[in-house]
């Protein structure tokens, strides 16, 4: 009956909320994680409706994974169960839209479905993801072990290297001496620290660089570096020049990048001479980067740009 109900419910209403409901900031999180990298993310809140408890959610899965776990994130998410203080309310969350990866689920676009728990106000809901083992069997020959369980940092977790190809299989430049440097930092501890130039190559303006991760990360944010990349922006005179760095290379973090091996981004642009003369600023994000509320409280994390140290 649950279920028949619930299919009712997302015909009757839900249909119209799939595009105006969005998780307000009292959304909780759950991941899961491939051992091949990559993994899923549920965001999941409760809402009164009729005296009863209505799940509302969303789910998203990284975008680079292995070809072995491509098509697995959906059955896992119709396996995974919703508990209220020790009470299962609800199973198979396959109701839920998926979305895009992002850092922050408050204000992600959700389907809700109404449970036969009472409502109360102060009810924190848990998701639990199911492990599972990954297996492609294909030409009669061995597929390599690949688990699935609940940890990490679900969708934004390190998955398959997301540098383009082409990038990463281009010839490396090393930085000039005093490259612009910027860096932000985690309310948590820790940080991210860019290194970049423009610079001339085949005849286009190329945004040259590298970045780091900087000692203290914690749990919940050691895997966002590309995350925070992605969101960065170079400038030149004011101007944005390319929008996303996410495509430069990683390396030890330091004071002094001038000769570090560093991958280039296409920005489009052609180059002129005049350019050379001309700065390039980095603009990293400032936002949170990390929002759940648990039993035990609400954890936020934001992530500012701020000083070099």
């Amino acid at each position: 009956m649950k279920h028949a109900f619930a299919l009712t419910l997302i015909l009757g209403f839900a249909t119209s909320a799939q595009a105006q409901n969005t998780l307000s900031e009292r959304v909780t999180l759950a991941h899961g994680s491939y051992s091949s990298g990559g993994g899923i993310t549920i965001a999941a809140e409760l809402r009164p409706k009729d005296g009863r408890t209505a799940l509302c959610g969303t789910w998203a899965q990284s975008t680079s994974q292995s070809s072995y776990t491509s098509g697995t994130a959906h059955n896992i998410v119709k396996l995974a169960s919703v508990y209220v203080e020790g009470q299962r309310i609800y199973q198979d969350l396959g109701f839920m839209p998926q979305t895009a990866p992002r850092l922050d689920y408050a204000g992600a676009p959700a389907r809700c479905v109404l449970t036969d728990l009472p409502w109360r106000a102060g009810h924190i809901p848990e998701v639990f993801l199911p492990r599972q083992q990954i297996s492609h069997s294909a030409g009669g020959g061995s597929s390599p072990k690949i688990s699935f369980r609940q940890t990490g940092t679900g969708a934004v977790g390190h998955g398959l290297e997301v540098v383009p190809f082409l990038t990463r299989n281009s010839r490396l430049v090393r930085l000039a001496p005093g490259p612009n440097i910027a860096e932000g930092r985690y309310s948590t501890g820790g940080g991210v620290r860019v290194a970049a130039e423009l610079v001339a190559v085949n005849g286009s303006a190329h945004i040259c660089g590298a970045w780091s991760d900087l000692a203290g990360q914690g749990e919940r944010t050691k895997d966002l570096g590309r995350e925070i990349l992605r969101r960065t922006t170079a400038r030149q005179a004011g101007k944005t020049v390319l929008s996303d760095l996410s495509g430069l290379r990683r390396v030890r973090a330091r004071s002094d990048y001038t000769g570090v091996d560093a991958t280039c981004l296409d920005t489009g642009l052609p180059w002129a001479a005049q350019e050379a003369g001309k700065a390039v600023t980095l603009h990293l994000p400032d936002q949170v980067v990390y929002r759940s509320t648990t039993p035990a409280g609400q954890q936020v994390i934001r992530f500012q740009p701020s000083p070099l140290q």
